[in-house]
């Protein structure tokens, strides 16, 4: 090694005298080999192993040797040079192995560090490994791919070892230039360049090959670290093959604050207690920004200064120092003792149990808890977080959230503080706060998840379930932890109250309150629930939500709305005697097999409905529902999950009923009807704004989407429902009927011929009257029940009618307006096949040689100047209005047509022509459609077919 202290000196800008950099190196590397060996006195023997054997096995490519891929991967580290014990090793691994150094222009393995926990005091069994394999930057990559091929079996071969093992190969010089990705386990990467190179420098631990220039520029020259490098190199007081050079510390930009404190809170929410200490030392650090006092540095500056003891130099037990300074300073003393649990776990030494006091780690952790004031009672208490129950959990995850909600505060007021991170974090901001609060809000139906990495069981042995009544007789539920009888439930403080069964079973369930050995006890008063029927509950909520798959949401999804991932459908669970009673009244019975309008009386047998969803932002909620309203609701709250504008489809929903009351053949039919609206609405075979009609007890519902919002109308009764589907659409709007619904009528046939663009006149002769159904250009229904005299009368004069009704809406189009009108009729005649079933018959007006027998009726529709309605009507081109005739204009019309009558008969008159003026029309001209002229047509016949009938 060439010596240092030779004549060269570096510019008089670089004040070094005094300073022995051979010394310096020595100090540095009289730490490394204690920390190294300090890692292998808290490995086992065969992990330890591993350490002695990791850059043997980058040295030489042996086929025998973990991680061997070929004699083409990359090997050979600068200055490596194996022990015999290490040799010994690797020959209890290959006998065949025999080493011989093999003298190299170029290694491609410049050196191996470890960084992270090992080594220092924070480091446990439960702690991993991350090794950064430095390698030439001039690999080609062909030899990166071969190298990494063999980094992954090292990694197998380490985790056979029980060993947590990421090796991440970096090259020094793009890490210098800021690509830094995939680096480290706990890193977000290229965003954190200065901050993950802080770490590396204060707890990196060099296993072989060179060592970090940095350790040689002192930490008053780290603002010009790169004059002061490049002036070590070409003056040769430090020989590039000795060192390697990743850069240094001189600035921290604001944006890698942001960028890890994000990453660290989104870590925390899942793992608070591993992350927490993290984003602590990040909030002190942006605290002091810009002129920040770098863990780091202070370790430098203490090897410089000369200090050898590793406990001062140790790198956790130097973030705890600057995280308590830093939270005393701010006197938040429940912070403060949050940091100080969140240490005392990540160490994971069980003081409040007999251990060996030679260990180093031990005794560390032990004055430390002294000097906190902790109590042999708090250590214990400390001690059995594997076991915390709800009560405790429940507080811990109170002070953890508020922990985690003042650093997102913090990270937010430092965002805007800075104008330069402002505009590109704004997203990053909003994506943190959702996850944020999506872990942690309480909201209406949502399961709080309890145990988010704060206790491994909260199992319960025993558990007692009680129904209940609020001060309105409605039902509640009472969870107890052990076993409460009635007489005991006052004395008790219950673990949960809820309304819903469901949402007390998803409670348990979600958050690990019970599993199969757990004993319930169950006391109903009218619901008839079981202690049986609760486990079939949690066995249907296991069933619908392996919590094997039960994944935290990824941070990518929070920058997207939320979307349902898993839904399921839990049909009248917990429900009343009364109500049982009801479902049973048509059993065995002929009617209607329809759960939802079941039976010769058509009761709907769905009483109650819980839906229970995960949604890609890893919360659960629960919402319950009554009765047919409440399904339709249901419907709408869990379509509005997957706007149609998202181009997503919801995903299947499952429906579960416990064994009685109905329950499974309710459930079949929920899943039947999702599937169905979901197949209208996103299968692409019908518009957005078809409306689909399911029936539900007495009544009806009709679903249509309004913009991305799906809308829903009850309806009491058929007759209702046809006046409905008569409103005016503002474009074609089919409509789909529930394969259960009307299936006494004609309209699910009818529908099933609808088409856009055309008007369809359909009639089906009921003797002396005649059912008539028209679908318009739109799609919307005409619905008349009329008298009947033949066909060819009933079709001539609706045909006349359509001709002159789509000439004057043709007429609106030639006169600048929008009018879209139809392409042409179609007449169908319904009837009956052999077996019964309905059909349709195509047929065309026929004008026979009577035609000339029948009258034309126009009728012309304005308004006068105070804005009332005035009418002018044509027989024969007689005219007879408002004007002339006044309130008696209708009588007038009705004596006419029966003095022209030979038979003197009042048969109906049919109107064969209908103008509208425009300021009748208003604002309303480029929304005319047929259906609306043939409204104003039955409104008007019914009037003059009074008359007649006088």
């Amino acid at each position: 090694m060439e010596n240092l202290s030779g004549s060269a000196r570096l510019p008089a800008v670089f004040d070094t005298a005094g300073i022995d950099f051979p010394a310096i190196q020595q100090r540095f590397l009289a730490i490394n080999s204690a920390r190294l060996a300090r890692i292998r006195d808290t490995l086992r023997e065969r992990q330890a192993a591993f350490l002695d054997l990791l850059p043997l096995l980058f040295e030489v490519n042996h086929p025998l040797l973990p991680g061997y891929v070929s004699g083409q991967t990359p090997a050979g580290i600068v200055g490596y040079d194996p022990g015999g014990e290490t040799l010994q090793l690797a020959r209890r691994l290959a006998r065949s192995f025999q080493y011989r150094k093999s003298m190299r222009p170029e290694y491609p393995i410049l050196a191996i560090y470890l960084m992270g926990s090992p080594g220092t005091v924070a480091y446990s069994e439960e702690s991993d490994f991350d090794v950064w394999l430095c390698h030439d930057p001039r690999l080609s990559e062909e030899d990166l791919e071969q190298l990494r091929q063999k980094v992954a079996g090292v990694e197998r071969w380490a985790a056979s070892l029980e060993l947590e093992v990421h090796v991440f190969p970096v090259n020094a010089e793009a890490f210098r230039s800021g690509e830094t990705s995939a680096l480290s386990s706990e890193s977000s990467g290229s965003a954190q360049k200065h901050l993950l190179l802080e770490e590396f420098y204060r707890t990196g631990v060099l296993v072989a090959g060179r060592f970090p220039l940095w350790w040689l520029v002192p930490p008053e020259y780290e603002a010009d670290y790169d004059s002061f490098a490049e002036e070590l190199i070409s003056r040769r007081f430090k020989p590039g093959r000795e060192s390697i050079d990743f850069g240094g510390l001189g600035h921290v930009a604001a944006e890698e604050f942001f960028g890890a404190a994000v990453w660290q809170l989104s870590k925390g929410i899942d793992s608070p207690y591993k992350s927490a200490l993290k984003l602590l030392l990040i909030e002190a650090y942006a605290n002091e920004y810009p002129y920040i006092n770098l863990l780091s540095l202070q370790f430098k500056q203490r090897i410089y200064d000369g200090e050898e003891d590793l406990n001062r130099l140790d790198p956790y037990l130097m973030m705890l120092d600057k995280v308590e300074e830093y939270l005393r300073n701010r006197n938040e003393p429940e912070r403060l003792e949050l940091a100080r649990r969140c240490f005392y776990f990540k160490v994971n030494d069980r003081l409040s149990s007999d251990g060996r006091e030679h260990n180093w780690r031990r005794r560390l952790l032990n004055q430390r808890v002294r000097s906190w004031g902790w109590s042999r009672t708090d250590l214990a208490v400390m001690d059995v977080r594997d076991h915390w129950k709800v009560q405790h959990v429940t507080e811990e995850r109170r002070t953890l959230f508020a922990a985690l909600a003042a650093s997102y505060r913090f990270l937010s007021d430092f965002a805007r503080r800075y104008a330069g991170i402002a505009m590109i974090s704004e997203r990053d901001l909003t994506v943190l706060g959702r996850k944020l609060y999506s872990a942690y809000e309480r909201k209406a139906g949502k399961i709080e998840l309890l145990n988010r990495g704060i206790t491994s069981d909260l199992r319960e042995t025993h558990l007692t379930v009680h129904e209940a009544f609020d001060d309105n007789r409605q039902p509640i539920w009472i969870l107890y932890s052990g076993v409460v009888p009635p007489d005991r439930m006052r004395s008790e403080t219950p673990l949960k109250r809820m309304r819903s069964l469901v949402e007390l079973a998803s409670w348990c369930y979600f958050n690990g309150i019970l599993d199969k050995s757990t004993a319930v006890g169950v006391y109903q008063h009218g619901s008839g629930l079981t202690a049986r029927d609760f486990y079939a509950l949690i066995d249907h909520l296991h069933a619908a939500f392996p919590l094997e798959r039960f994944n935290t949401g990824s941070i990518d999804a929070f920058g997207r709305p939320a979307r349902v991932e898993t839904a399921a459908l839990f049909v009248n669970i917990g429900i009343k005697a009364g109500d049982r009673a009801t479902l049973a009244r048509d059993v065995g019975k002929a009617g209607s097999s329809d759960a939802l309008s079941f039976g010769i009386h058509g009761d709907n047998l769905l009483i109650s409905l819980d839906q229970v969803m995960i949604s890609s932002w890893h919360e659960v909620t629960t919402y319950r529902y009554s009765g047919a309203k409440g399904l339709a609701e249901c419907l709408r709250e869990y379509l509005k999950w997957a706007p149609p504008s998202s181009g997503r489809i919801p995903p299947p929903i499952t429906a579960h009923g416990l064994s009685s009351y109905k329950g499974m053949t309710v459930s079949h039919r929920l899943v039947e009807l999702f599937n169905e609206v979901i197949a209208c609405y996103y299968s692409g075979k019908n518009p957005l704004e078809t409306r689909y009609v399911f029936a539900a007890g007495h009544g009806f519902f009709v679903l249509q989407f309004e913009g991305d919002t799906l809308r829903y109308k009850a309806l009491e009764s058929v007759g209702g429902l046809l006046k409905f589907l008569g409103w005016p659409q503002r474009v074609f709007s089919p409509v789909v009927i529930d394969r259960h619904a009307l299936r006494r009528t004609a309209l699910p046939l009818i529908y099933s011929r609808n088409k856009s663009g055309y008007v369809q006149f359909f009639y089906r002769p009921m003797g002396n009257e005649v059912e008539v159904h028209v679908l318009d250009e739109r799609g919307s229904l005409f619905f008349q029940r009329t008298s009947f005299f033949s066909s060819a009368t009933l079709l001539n004069q609706f045909s006349r009618f359509f001709e002159a009704v789509l000439n004057r809406m043709n007429f609106l189009m030639q006169d600048g307006e929008t009018v879209a009108s139809a392409e042409g009729v179609e007449f169908f005649a319904v009837g009956r096949d052999a077996v019964g079933n309905l059909l349709l018959d195509r047929k065309a007006p026929e004008f026979g040689p009577h035609e000339h027998q029948y009258f034309s009726l126009q009728v012309m529709v304005d308004v006068d100047e105070t804005g009332t309605t005035v009418f002018t009507l044509y027989c024969n081109d007689r005219e007879f209005s408002t004007l002339e005739y006044g309130r008696g204009l209708f009588n007038a019309v009705a004596d006419y047509v029966l003095d022209l009558r030979k038979s003197g008969k009042p048969y109906p008159i049919y109107i064969t022509d209908i103008s509208m003026a425009r300021p009748v029309l208003g604002d309303q001209v480029d929304k005319m459609q047929t259906v609306q002229f043939l409204t104003y047509k039955l409104r008007i016949e019914e009037q003059l077919n009074r008359a007649m009938s006088r």
